[in-house]
């Protein structure tokens, strides 16, 4: 599991610097095995407006730019394939120091640059691209990049125990730092939400034991367009896992928020209603990574009236997958049950987020929470109109109450404590 600290902050924010904070988790149970920095050090780095822009009169594959840097016009030259009149780009000065080098006043081919315009790999922050880093539209011209992209910011890669699957999410740690620390939470933000249409997809349990909870809702005439927002893709690439499309980040999101596991059908491709059952022997499924398993009946799937479309808990199907052409989606919210999907992904050589969290116990309690933060995120940034909530349940597992006797307890922690 790994996340960013600025990520975790927002949840709980003790006065500790990062070293103290990672003890912290550490002292919940959860080792932090490793702490790295964002991005190398560098500064001299502003944002800069390209205003304009001609071809260098001697080299053909270089481009001399007038940009913005917050003061007078520089002349930059500028040798990128997507550099273009009006994107935002980190500009490093004269006399910034950048890993590796230090940028001064130079002559290009006879042109002179007060400057260079910057990618990703020139601020130390990927190891091959193939243009300038463009910058969101409405960054400050001149502002400092380090602080626009938060690149102060530290990774904490934790390794849980398989005990520790509430930790498989930013709220359980924080949750965890709170308590140690003594710290208030800050819990996001999960609102129900008003059903916009009545359209809903039935959903059956044809394993109960299997899958006790099952909660799922149309989304109808959204956006699958629409652009990943620059916060939650930041999140995503500093937590290892890389941008897809706005819907598909959105449930990858929801999960390393909550630790819940999520899937976004496109309801289009869906044949009536959900169906959770045990696979059929030889049943085919084609997965979202192009691998058609070997299913039988220890396998749990996910079923249209046709169909099996996803292996449950493990990986989504490939031809109901959401793309570019979604318009009506079905966004799946479950608790499987962890002896149903342990071992199942390394039977098929392969891993899967999902299967990591669900193996090793998801809150059920968590479920329809899940599914209301996904439909909230959904809603803003893909649009649309959301259906009901269709939530099929059987017996889920109990919850014992802990008995102590209060003296023991004040004995043990050596406080008193209010009965």
């Amino acid at each position: 599991m790994k996340f960013s600290e600025s990520w975790l902050r927002t949840f709980v924010n003790p006065s500790l610097a990062t070293r103290e904070l990672a003890e912290a988790v550490t002292m919940c149970g959860v080792e932090v095995e490793k702490i790295e920095p964002v991005a190398p050090p560098f500064d001299g780095v502003v944002v800069g407006e390209v205003l304009k822009i001609e071809r260098h009169p001697d080299a053909d594959r270089l481009t001399v730019c007038q940009v913005n840097a917050g003061g007078k016009p520089l002349t930059i030259v500028c040798g990128a394939p997507n550099v273009a009149a009006g994107i935002k780009v980190p500009a490093a000065l004269p006399g910034a120091n950048l890993p590796g080098t230090v940028i001064r006043v130079t002559k290009v081919r006879g042109v002179e640059s007060h400057g260079m315009l910057c990618s990703a790999k020139e601020l130390g922050l990927a190891e091959d691209v193939a243009g300038l880093l463009i910058l969101p539209p409405d960054a400050a011209v001149g502002s400092d990049v380090r602080k626009l992209l938060d690149l102060d910011d530290q990774l904490l890669t934790l390794k849980p125990t398989p005990n520790r699957g509430d930790c498989l999410g930013l709220l359980g740690i924080a949750r965890e730092v709170s308590a140690v620390t003594g710290t208030s939470l800050g819990a996001p933000e999960s609102r129900t939400t008003r059903a916009m249409i009545t359209d809903r997809l039935a959903v059956a349990l044809e394993a109960p034991q299997a899958c006790p909870r099952y909660c799922g809702r149309l989304v109808k005439g959204i956006n699958a367009n629409a652009a990943t927002p620059e916060w939650m893709a930041r999140r995503l690439a500093r937590s290892g896992i890389r941008t897809i499309s706005a819907l598909v980040d959105i449930t990858n999101y929801v999960m390393l928020e909550l630790g819940q596991p999520l899937h976004a059908f496109d309801a289009g491709k869906l044949e009536g209603g959900i169906r959770v059952r045990h696979a059929k022997a030889g049943e085919k499924l084609t997965l979202l990574n192009g691998t058609v398993p070997p299913l039988t009946p220890a396998f749990l799937v996910i079923a249209d009236e046709a169909k099996a479309v996803a292996l449950a808990g493990i990986m989504g199907g490939l031809d109901t997958s959401v793309s570019d052409t979604t318009r009506d989606a079905f966004l799946e919210s479950a608790f499987f049950s962890p002896d149903v999907i342990a071992g199942k992904a390394r039977l098929l050589n392969f891993a899967s987020d999902s299967s990591y969290r669900f193996e090793r116990g998801v809150d059920f309690a968590g479920t329809l929470a899940a599914l209301e933060r996904a439909t909230q995120l959904v809603l803003e940034i893909c649009g649309g109109s959301a259906g009901p909530v269709t939530e099929a349940r059987a017996t889920l597992p109990s919850r014992d109450p802990v008995r102590l006797r209060l003296a023991r307890v004040e004995r043990m922690l050596g406080i008193k404590l209010d009965g």
